[in-house]
């Protein structure tokens, strides 16, 4: 927290507002075009508020990007290699998909800045992807060399693991920041009652048939040359 001393209209709940304003304002108008005076008259906070709580104007926006997703990630599940792979993929999918089960302005507000981190990544995101998204990705990575009987210090080179290792994670992500669309195509198919738990029991079984499918490729050459062998020697 800064060194700044709190201002005396401090109040409750203040500070939220600001992460709450921010949020939507940030996401209609973009980091450059958003004031901090806006958010602040948004927000009904002194100005002065935002310097105290965030620093300055990019730790307010860094703020509003991080916090959504760390909450994310820290739900994922630790990986355990005893651990049966449907409960941990249960665990796993359960995090990623936490974003459906927000209220649907602040996860509007939410796509619209992931969307547009996209299209010009700020520090923010290159913070986010260094530091907390590419941990998680490495002990994905870990969790299927195991399960795929690849060695350890070849896991990370290993470019089967990679693409299984984003696949997993985009079908979940997909569901959330597609989810107007989905719903246009096929309402209730994302949204509203028992939508979530829908999604999160179909993810764990779309989840063992990618890790059941990468494994059969590794299988079929060895099975092959095994078959070629046989052949050769008969």
């Amino acid at each position: 927290m800064s060194e700044i001393d709190p201002p005396t209209e401090e109040a409750p709940g203040r500070r939220e507002r600001l992460l709450r304003e921010a949020s939507r304002i940030f996401a209609a108008k973009g980091f450059n075009k958003s004031s901090t005076r806006e958010i602040a008259l948004a927000a009904g906070a002194n100005i002065s508020l935002i310097a105290y709580y965030f620093g300055d104007k990019q730790g307010l926006y860094r703020e509003v990007l991080l916090r959504p997703i760390l909450d994310v990630l820290a739900a994922v599940p630790p990986f355990e290699p005893e651990q049966p792979l449907p409960d941990w993929l249960r665990g796993f999918y359960a995090a990623l998909l936490r974003p459906m089960l927000m209220d649907d302005s602040e996860l509007a507000h939410l796509m619209r800045l992931l969307g547009r981190e996209m299209v010009e990544p700020s520090p923010g995101f290159e913070e986010l992807c260094a530091r907390h998204i590419a941990p998680l990705h490495q002990t994905l990575i870990e969790m299927l060399a195991q399960r795929c009987g690849v060695p350890a210090q070849q896991a990370a080179a290993d470019m089967g693991l990679q693409h299984l290792a984003h696949a997993l994670t985009a079908i979940a992500h997909d569901y959330w920041m597609s989810m107007d669309y989905m719903e246009a195509l096929a309402p209730g198919v994302a949204r509203g009652p028992g939508a979530y738990q829908r999604v999160l029991e179909r993810m764990v079984g779309y989840g063992l048939a990618m890790i059941d499918c990468e494994r059969g490729l590794r299988q079929a050459p060895a099975a092959a040359g095994n078959k070629k062998g046989k052949e050769k020697n008969a």
